[in-house]
């Protein structure tokens, strides 16, 4: 696949941004109420520059936080959101496969690695970055994924039982 225009990245940096405003972590995620949310980037740094702009935003009062992805057994204590782009040439599966039913909101790409397993994964249809939200890779995590979101979703799929 192409790699993606520094224009489509910063979109898909906001999206991430945005969907994460629809998302709720449970409490006890965090020590405080202004303890940031952590948001780790796997990808090159172009990627994580276009999430870096999006850093001085808050979500639920909290201030975002981005870093690069760290190795795959500290994701679930070190991150609350995950991004994994999909033009890394490695295997995110190990990354999924670290956080999974653990409060970490994931985001994969369509036909990447990474994209299978995501409780978030992006594509690219018709010039517009589109999701879809995997209930089943949520299920267990104590994510709390609002109504409006999952109506703005391209299609929901799992039952989350």
């Amino acid at each position: 696949m192409a790699k993606d225009s520094a224009a489509e990245i910063s979109v898909k940096a906001a999206i991430v941004h945005k969907i994460a405003k629809f998302v709720s972590w449970p409490d006890s995620r965090f020590e405080g109420s202004q303890e940031p949310l952590r948001f780790c980037v796997l990808g090159d740094a172009v990627v994580l520059r276009a999430f870096e702009k999006l850093s001085d935003r808050s979500i639920h009062g909290r201030p975002m936080l981005v870093l690069p992805a760290p190795e795959p057994t500290a994701v679930s204590s070190s991150c609350d959101v995950l991004y994994l782009d999909g033009a890394q040439q490695q295997s995110a599966d190990v990354w999924i496969n670290s956080v999974s039913g653990q409060p970490v909101l994931t985001f994969g790409e369509a036909g990447e690695p990474g994209g299978e397993g995501s409780i978030v994964t992006m594509m690219v249809r018709r010039d517009k970055v589109r999701f879809t939200i995997d209930l089943d890779a949520n299920r267990d995590t104590g994510l709390r994924i609002s109504a409006q979101l999952l109506q703005l979703a391209a299609s929901v799929g799992g039952s989350g039982s």
